[in-house]
């Protein structure tokens, strides 16, 4: 297969129904989350804290709580509705934004930023996995690998645009106004991808994962499966 041949496969899963919809809402859940997060090594460091105390707050506590939210957002993701998993940790993402933008007005100290760094590892990661398990559902099981690396290259493409978009806004304003945005932006993000979702069909997977538990889901028989037996 020649790269132009490649190109054009690729083009036509792009464009595939519900694809370029669920590429698009990736990117506005996506985007505060990746603004506000881009900044937090820089703020701790303007905020006097040398590269042991990063490393332990950011690289030790914050990877540890990573894990901590990888475990339960895969159990939310498995025990309810792919629905109800977005909201849950998407919202609750942008609570612990907030304990940032509350940091950066000079609120709380080192005390509240190692609040602030165990609940984003924890909730930003669970808002992750419940992300990621709707871009599954989003997949076309005969172009799985395509289709879930298309939608995975936006999650790249949303960070390096809010990377450039986060480092613009803290150099104009301060860190209070770019974390505000991220914040204000994330909710945003999570609100409508919840909204379009539940108004139009991405696929027929995904209409069945948005409001049914995995568990629920794995006992009911598919079509194919019944025709089977």
């Amino acid at each position: 297969m020649t790269a132009v041949q490649l190109s054009f496969g690729w083009l036509r899963r792009l464009l595939t129904r519900g694809i370029l919809l669920l590429a698009a809402l990736i990117f506005c859940y996506s985007f505060g989350d990746q603004l506000l997060t881009t900044l937090l090594v820089p703020f701790l460091t303007d905020r006097g804290l040398g590269l042991s105390g990063i490393a332990l707050l950011k690289g030790g506590m914050g990877n540890a709580m990573s894990i901590v939210g990888a475990f339960l957002g895969g159990w939310l993701a498995f025990t309810t509705s792919r629905r109800r998993a977005l909201l849950i940790s998407g919202v609750g993402q942008v609570g612990s934004f907030a304990l940032y933008v509350v940091a950066a007005l000079g609120v709380g100290g080192i005390g509240l930023l190692w609040v602030a760094t165990i609940a984003e590892g924890v909730l930003g990661t669970m808002a992750t996995v419940a992300l990621f398990a709707l871009m599954m559902d989003a997949s076309d099981p005969e172009h799985a690998g395509t289709d879930y690396t298309l939608l995975a290259c936006m999650v790249i493409v949303v960070g390096m645009i809010a990377n450039y978009c986060g480092a613009a806004i803290a150099d104009a304003f301060g860190y209070a106004p770019a974390f505000t945005t991220g914040a204000v932006l994330a909710l945003a993000g999570c609100l409508a991808l919840v909204w379009v979702v539940d108004r139009y069909e991405i696929s027929s997977r995904v209409t069945l994962a948005w409001r049914t538990a995995n568990t629920r889901r794995a006992a009911t028989p598919s079509p194919t499966s019944a025709a089977e037996y």
